[in-house]
């Protein structure tokens, strides 16, 4: 009975929501300027909310297909540098995965991973590199990743396996079946391809194209193991009714217990849905990470959308006397106010819908575009019943978000006032209006500023010095048996003539990586100094020669002293200030204590300035430079070129070769390298210009409504004023008079804002900005060009208007 009653009064509603229909369609082509204006806004502002929110989605997303992904912790350790700084790290001692696993009954499984590196793969002539980890069977068992060929549970029985994504498999393989195929690995082992994996989603934290097992570099002697070589990423599976807590209070102080040089470092567990987003720590507290970007762009998202919804109510409160009558006539003739709030709303949400209709062809349009600027591979699922849902509650949310204060105070009118035509519109009505161009305009200009201030702080950190010469200055990796041959090879390629000069390298500044270490001692060490860590980076003769570093006492490794095989350092300006010494040539530091008959030593052989490695915002770490002739993990070779050319670097490639067979030859040039360290900033700096432009556009096409409505309302008075003589400049200003108050007053609001929050950001660099004057000063210019430009044609227009036109009636 009730759905009967329901669907009677339905039927009853009909006619009158059809005639709510006609007059929505009607008004709608009635005033076409405003209905562009207030369509393409809200267009506009969908697809850029809509644009933002694909992005947060895909980063809350990342590593949420695991089916386990809620009981998989990743293994971090605190370490205390001193009794103020404590940086916390990912990298773990090798010993200490089996410890896990045979002492914690709470972790179900325990797998350690070596980092992600390209590796060269090759298959007859095919002959390519590929992003591959070396893991531990539990892996697959933690980890959902599928199979489509072979068996996870007994793919690495043998070390000598591997295991392809399908994408490595097809790009080695062709239609061929890969199991038991041989890939050469790293030009120097051959491996048997074991499975085959389903490529995984792109939202992952691992970014893996092929598989190896840990037992093979055990096998090959590449492993260094103990609790002191942090070499390795660990994961655990925690049981689903482990507690936590009391998990990490277990765990906490196990290298103090196993290996008292390793003693300095808490370990905790790190939720592997937070290791994303969360992943930056200070004295070993998570403070945030890439969730403050993420915050940033849903609330940038928010309110460039409400920007669109304040076009729409000061467009439509604007035109109130334009309705006003058709208000009073529809009271007079029985219309209730809700009755007349529902008619408003109603238009509202069906320009809300032609805005989204727009705004998903533009969505569409500009997504590859968005995807090449984000490294992202975003797209709108049609098919997926969650879409719609979102795109129905966007369509209403806005409808009746822009409509509501309209609605309310369109309805409002008394009849009798408005149809006696008393009706008066004055700075009462006007108020609302103003105060909400001024909130959209303090979020532009917030959004100018902000995007000024990353753009500096870019180019603030690429001026810093480098301390090295960059030019011409390339790098590649030595693979296969191009390492063990490195000498040989740097004195072919400076045979050529190509080279100024080289040296070889564990590590190079540009590049990703390098490492370090604590548990130094020197003269006049203090005892809490133990702790001291130092970047460490082992080089062969001529690195100062070649890398163009200026040294500051001293002199560069040679063959000329006898001294110079393993045991001569060279320190950086921070290093020698962290040690104390007056005058460092000549002093000598061991690593462990100088009694201990392992300990390792060193002499200072020179001082060089301090030059940029690692982040580009971050002030340069104490680095000890350490010669190293015969091995010592030289990885890299580093060459001076007398000029960029391909013809040089296809000589140094067949060079290379002749040691590295079956290897890609992978060069760099370091000048490139360094760029890419800015790709988050410069990412950042990015989306806010674009999206601060969009945010100013929507902004402007208000003003430019809200200016033509202005220039309407006063014809009359603009009529008389050039009849008593005023000129085209004195109404220009006139008009344009009111606008530039309320930019003013948004500059006023916006710019403390903006200093607060950016302040905020750049206190996380060392290496900063001081946020001048001039930046808010270009700002409100900027605001202010944009607003003139903006109202000028109609002010302009109304002004050079014919008054006896707008006078004639009177």
């Amino acid at each position: 009975m009730a759905f009967y009653k329901a669907l009677l009064l339905l039927s009853s509603r009909l006619p009158m929501l059809r005639n709510y229909l006609k007059i929505a369609v009607r008004n709608l082509f009635k005033n076409p300027g405003y209905s562009f204006i207030n369509i393409m806004g809200l267009a506009v502002g969908m697809a850029a909310s809509m644009l933002i929110m694909l992005w947060i989605l895909d980063e809350f997303s990342y590593d949420t297909f695991h089916t386990k992904k809620d009981r998989i912790y990743r293994v971090m350790r605190n370490f205390r540098e001193s009794e103020t700084n404590t940086w916390t790290s990912s990298s773990q001692g090798g010993l200490l995965g089996d410890y896990l696993r045979k002492n914690i009954p709470e972790m179900k499984n325990v797998t350690m991973t070596g980092w992600e590196s390209p590796m060269a793969l090759a298959y007859q002539d095919k002959v390519m590199k590929k992003t591959t980890m070396t893991v531990e069977p539990d892996f697959f068992r933690m980890f959902s990743f599928e199979p489509v060929k072979g068996s996870l549970q007994t793919a690495f029985k043998n070390p000598n396996s591997i295991v392809l994504t399908e994408s490595t498999a097809k790009a080695l393989f062709g239609d061929e079946d890969p199991i038991n195929k041989v890939i050469r690995y790293y030009g120097q082992v051959d491996l048997k391809v074991t499975a085959v994996l389903k490529d995984y989603p792109k939202n992952s934290r691992f970014a893996f194209e092929a598989l190896i097992p840990v037992k093979l570099y055990d096998a090959l002697g590449w492993s260094s193991y103990g609790w002191s070589n942090n070499n390795f990423q660990l994961y655990v599976e925690l049981d689903p009714n482990a507690n936590l807590e009391a998990v990490n209070a277990k765990i906490r102080n196990i290298y103090a217990q196993q290996d008292k040089g390793s003693s300095n470092g808490d370990i905790f567990l790190h939720a592997l849905t937070r290791s994303r987003l969360h992943s930056r720590f200070e004295n070993g507290v998570s403070v945030g990470g890439r969730i403050e970007n993420v915050q940033l762009f849903g609330i940038i998202a928010g309110f460039v959308l409400l920007i669109a919804c304040i076009n729409f109510m000061n467009l439509s409160t604007a035109r109130s006397e334009k309705r006003a009558r058709e208000v009073g006539i529809r009271k007079t003739s029985g219309a209730m106010r809700g009755g007349l709030i529902g008619q408003f709303l109603g238009e509202s949400l069906l320009l809300a819908l032609l805005g989204f209709l727009l705004a998903i062809g533009l969505v569409e349009v500009s997504l590859p575009w968005f995807n090449e600027l984000v490294e992202k591979q975003l797209s709108i699922d049609f098919l997926h019943p969650l879409y719609w849902l979102a795109a129905l509650s966007i369509v209403a949310l806005t409808g009746i978000l822009a409509g509501s204060y309209p609605a309310f105070y369109l309805s409002s009118f008394n009849p009798v006032t408005v149809l006696k035509g008393t009706m008066q519109t004055g700075r009462a009505a006007s108020l609302p209006r103003k105060v909400l161009v001024i909130l959209q305009f303090s979020f532009s200009i917030a959004l100018i500023i902000s995007t000024i201030l990353v753009y500096q702080q870019i180019q603030h950190a690429k001026n810093q010095p480098l301390g090295y010469d960059q030019e011409n200055l390339m790098y590649f990796a030595m693979e296969g048996d191009a390492s063990n041959h490195w000498q040989a090879l740097r004195s072919e390629i400076m045979a050529t003539g190509l080279a100024e000069n080289a040296y070889a390298s564990s590590s190079v500044p540009a590049a990703e990586g390098g490492s370090n270490g604590w548990g130094f001692n020197w003269r006049g060490r203090k005892p809490e100094q133990y702790n001291q860590v130092f970047e460490f980076m082992r080089v062969s003769y001529d690195f100062v020669k070649t890398s163009g570093v200026q040294v500051l006492a001293g002199r560069d490794f040679s063959p000329a002293f006898p001294g110079d095989t393993s045991r001569a350092v060279i320190l950086n300006e921070s290093a020698v200030k962290v040690l104390g010494f007056r005058n460092p040539l000549g002093e000598t530091i061991s690593r462990g204590e100088p009694n201990e008959p392992y300990a390792e030593k060193y002499t200072v052989v020179g001082v060089v300035k301090n030059f940029a490695y690692g982040s580009p915002y971050e002030t340069m770490s104490p680095m000890m430079i350490n010669v190293s002739v015969n091995g010592g993990n030289l990885s890299y070779m580093v060459v001076r070129l007398r000029g960029a050319s391909s013809v040089g670097i296809e000589k140094i490639q067949s060079l290379y070769q002749k040691y590295a067979r079956n290897v890609p030859f992978d060069y760099h040039f370091i000048d490139s390298d360094f760029e890419k360290r800015f790709q988050a900033e410069r990412l950042l700096g990015s989306l806010a210009f674009v999206f601060g432009s969009l945010a100013v556009f929507i902004s402007c096409l208000g003003l430019f409504g809200l200016a033509s409505f202005m220039a309407e309302q006063r014809r009359k008075e603009i009529g008389v004023r050039k009849v008593l003589g005023a000129s085209v400049l004195n109404l220009w200003g006139l008009l344009s008079k009111d606008f530039v108050v309320l930019v003013g007053l948004s500059f006023l609001i916006a710019s403390p804002l903006a200093y607060y929050f950016m302040s905020d950001w750049l206190n996380k660099y060392a290496i900063r900005i001081e946020i001048g004057w001039l930046v808010f000063a270009v700002s409100g210019c900027i605001a202010l060009g944009i607003t003139l430009l903006t109202v000028s044609y109609q002010a302009i227009r109304a002004a050079s208007a014919n008054p006896v036109k707008s006078l004639k009636t009177e």
